[in-house]
Formats: structure tokens, sequence, C-alpha cells
């Protein structure tokens, strides 16, 4: 996996750095540089597609380094190259990929030379076509930004359909696509029929005399050529193949998939790239799909900064909207689509996700069913009763309201009245049973497994880690420190509840 990219004098970016995770939406206003980040994978996987069925070489490199690589010839790459310098200057133009294991790929550019693709590891230096691709093993998917398909198509050679299937050219050669590869058709058309209710599709067909291909759809019983579908389906169906082809890669770059596409197909778009177990690298302005995503999935790109910004919560996000130039309140939206209101307190909301994910139940979190909101402190408790009313004016339906708290130092009296002054005024209220969540992540067993791990790892380049940590015995040590603390907090309650008892 790429973990991260480096950009050096290469188009918009001066001096531009992007770190990526699984799941990665690159949004921010046009002309900042989205297009600059994919146009770098689209390089790397034209020349490692080069590469990689060649040994490498041993060369100076036009940036004063040595070492082992490849001179790429630009008919590999599926991008131009002219004016690929920043402001048009004559310097050398360099992209660093960094993967998950140190090793990095490198590419230069420069007028002077042709294209360089080299690379460095920590590990033994491959010096054959079968050890580089062994080290640097990427499988990257282009999903082009999409249009209407062609209204007729001819036959196309296989190789040209294979070396432009990932570029805009490819509406021009959807029919030729699947000419050349029946195996996943079945998989497609299921998927086709599984995503568009009512619709199916059929394998392309050869005119006779005449190297013309045709392709039909099946809607309702009423049999068309797919040119003369919606646009809609169209470009649903091109996505759809792009997945499908996609299947075997590790980085998936996805420019723009919103084009002509309904807002409910825009989200059903998104849960099909979440679903995929590769890494998805997304760039697009689609106010849909990033009211779908977690803020941590979202990087703003920004050249005239020296690194993407990832986003930490939903007031990030809602300065993206107002930068998009949208007056879409993100918070109301994601209620009124799920009409289902969760209080917490301080950061409990980020604790909870991270609960949700480890146990399967992410989509709770990250399907807009759920609208979090936290409170600052059990004191602000009182504002919840009004809520439902509030939201319910605005929205103008009745809404389902959760609260949890943490339980602190209450007694359990305290406990009690809280739960009946709640009592059919929300639909659901629960009080911890610990202190704090973050109490229920004090599992001695689960912590001590966890170090375990972390000493194997690092035992094997270390002989100086201490093994045999008993992490039981640190927390009842640490704990014990603040025994005094915590009965004097709870005498305290205690005793404030009985004066306010008496003076009732």
């Amino acid at each position: 996996m790429i973990t991260s990219i480096y950009f050096e004098n290469f188009k918009a970016f001066e001096n531009y750095t992007i770190a990526l995770r699984d799941f990665n939406i690159l949004t921010g206003p046009n002309n900042n540089g989205k297009s600059t980040i994919l146009d770098s994978l689209r390089l790397l996987r034209g020349a490692y597609g080069y590469a990689s069925r060649l040994n490498p070489t041993f060369y100076d490199f036009p940036d004063g380094k040595s070492g082992y690589g490849y001179i790429v010839p630009e008919a590999s790459f599926p991008i131009q190259l002219d004016n690929i310098q920043t402001n048009f200057n004559d310097g050398i133009s360099k992209i660093r990929y960094r993967l998950q294991d140190g090793q990095n790929l490198y590419l230069i550019f420069s007028t002077d030379h042709s294209p360089y693709l080299y690379f460095d590891t920590p590990r033994k230096t491959p010096i054959t076509s079968s050890s580089f691709k062994a080290e640097f093993p990427l499988k990257i998917s282009i999903i082009p930004t999409l249009g209407p398909l062609e209204t007729e198509e001819e036959r196309l050679n296989e190789d040209y359909v294979k070396q432009w299937g990932g570029s805009r050219r490819a509406p021009r050669m959807f029919r030729n696509y699947w000419f050349y590869n029946p195996d996943d058709f079945d998989s497609f058309k299921e998927l086709v029929e599984k995503t568009w209710k009512g619709m199916s599709i059929d394998f392309p067909e050869k005119q006779q005399f005449s190297k013309k291909l045709m392709m039909f759809c099946l809607e309702n019983r009423i049999t068309r050529e797919i040119c003369w579908a919606g646009f809609g389906f169209q470009i649903w169906i091109q996505l759809l193949t792009h997945i499908i082809k996609s299947k075997n890669s590790n980085i998936i770059v996805v420019d723009e998939p919103e084009i002509y596409l309904h807002p409910d197909l825009q989200h059903k778009i998104f849960d099909l790239l979440k679903s995929l177990d590769s890494r998805i690298i997304l760039a697009t302005h689609s106010i849909e799909i990033i009211n779908n995503a977690e803020p941590s999935d979202i990087l703003l790109i920004d050249k005239k900064l020296q690194s993407a910004k990832r986003l930490t919560d939903v007031a990030g996000m809602q300065s993206v909207f107002n930068l998009l130039g949208s007056g879409q309140n993100i918070q109301l939206t994601r209620l009124a689509r799920g009409k289902r209101i969760l209080f917490v307190e301080g950061l409990d909301a980020k604790i909870l996700a991270k609960f949700a994910k480890t146990t399967g139940h992410e989509d709770l979190f990250t399907s807009g069913e759920i609208t979090i909101i936290p409170i600052e402190g059990f004191s602000n408790h009182e504002k919840i009763l009004s809520a439902n009313w509030a939201f319910s004016q605005i929205l103008g339906e009745e809404l389902k309201i959760f609260a949890l708290f943490d339980r602190d130092y209450r007694t359990q009296e305290e406990i009690s009245d809280l739960m009946n002054r709640f009592h059919d005024k929300i639909d659901f209220v629960h009080v911890l049973l610990k202190k704090e969540i973050e109490n229920y992540l004090l599992m001695p067993l689960a912590i001590q497994k966890a170090v375990d791990e972390r000493i194997k790892e690092r035992g094997k380049n270390n002989d100086d880690i201490q093994e045999n940590i008993d992490i039981e015995l640190i927390l009842f040590n640490l704990s014990d420190k603040f025994k005094s603390q915590v009965q004097a907090q709870l005498s305290a309650h205690r005793i404030k509840l009985e004066q306010k008892g008496n003076m009732i």
C-alpha cells in the first residue's frame, strides 16, 4: 500500500505531501491540486506497468542520486508530459511514493532527460523484474471521469483497449472492454440487476458485415441499445465495470464518480467503494458523497499549503461544504435522513465509533442513521429535554432521542432521580456502570495481549526489550494511588445529596 506521496516541482505543487489511509476522499475548490494527485497515480501506473516487465539497470539520475531503476518511454504514460514543471520552470519534477514497509518509488521528469523510475528499500535491492514486483507489489486501477457512451462503437484493437481503458477515453470503448473480457460478464450482469431494479444487460454482439459492436439492456421487458438508455444508467454500468475489473487491485483511484448520477446512486457508489478490500482514493465535489463519509475519510486539498489536511470532526466537514459553495447544514441534513439523535458527553462519540468498528457495527456511525450530538458535561442535560420539540419544529417530524451519560461519582439515588426525570421525555437513556466510557478500555487481558504483540514485533530487532510485563499488576499499582481521591468524591456526593434532602 502507498502511505504517502510527496511532490516537488510537479504541476500544481511546488512542495506538497499527502498522507493516505484505507479510504481517502479528496475534495476542495477547483484548481487546487486534486487532478495533480490523481495524475501522479496515473503516471505511476504507467511507469510500473513498463518497469515490471524488465530487469532494473544502474543509473546516475538527474536529481544527483544513483541506483537501480528504469528509463521509461513517454508512450508508457497515459497523460501528456508537456508543461509538467510548476509554473513552467526548467527544474526537475519529482514524485516520491512511500510504501507501508518503508520502500520508496521515485518518478523524475526533466526537460533534458527521459523520465526515470527508481526505488530504494530497507531490504535487499531487487535487480530482476520478478524481485522488483515482489518488493513493490502494486496493482493500481483507475476509474476516470466518465461520460455518456458512444452512440456507435467499432471493434478496436485489444491492446489499445487494455492501454486506454483506465483513461478518459473509456466511454468510447465500453462495449469493446466486455467483448474482450467475457469471463467477468456474469458477475457484472448480476451486479447491474442487484443495484438497478428492473434493469438487465446482455453481452456485446458483433454486427454482420461490419466492425460495429452493439450491446442491449432490458428494462421492464423492453430491449434497447445501451446508447438509448438514460445517461445516469450509462454512467452507472461503466462504474460497475471498473469496479469489477478492479477486483484484484490494492489501490483504486476514482475521479468524480458523481457526474450524471442521482443522489441515491451517489450514496450507492459510496457504499460500494467503501465495501471494497482496497485502498480507495476518490476525488469529488459531491456534497452527497462527502456527507456520507466520516470526517477522517476526507482530505482537503489546497495547493497553497504544504500538505493535505485530513478532517477530524463534523465542524471541519461543514467548512468543506462552505468552501464548495453549499449552504447545506451537515448536521441537519444527516438528522433529516436518519431522524435519530444520540446525545453523549464530551468526546465519547469517537470512542463509541471505535467500539462499533471493532465489533462489526461501523455502519451505526457511518450510515447517517444516527446523528451524534455532544453535550459539554452532565450539567447541560436539561437541554436534551427540549431537543425533540425544537428539532421536530424544524424538520416537521418526530425524532427518536437517546442519551448516554457517564456515571462520574454520582450515587445510585442521583441516577434514579435522573432516570425518573427523563422517563417519557425521551426514547432511551442510559448511565454507564463505570465512571467514564474510557474505563471500559482498562481490560488487563486485552492490554496484555496488545503489549505482548508489540514486544514480539520490536523484539526481532531489539535485544533490550523487557518481557513478561504484568499489566494487571501495573494497573492495580496505578489505581491504588487514586483510592483516597475517589472515596472522597463519592463521600462528597453522598453528603451533598443528604444535605439537599434535609433542606427539602
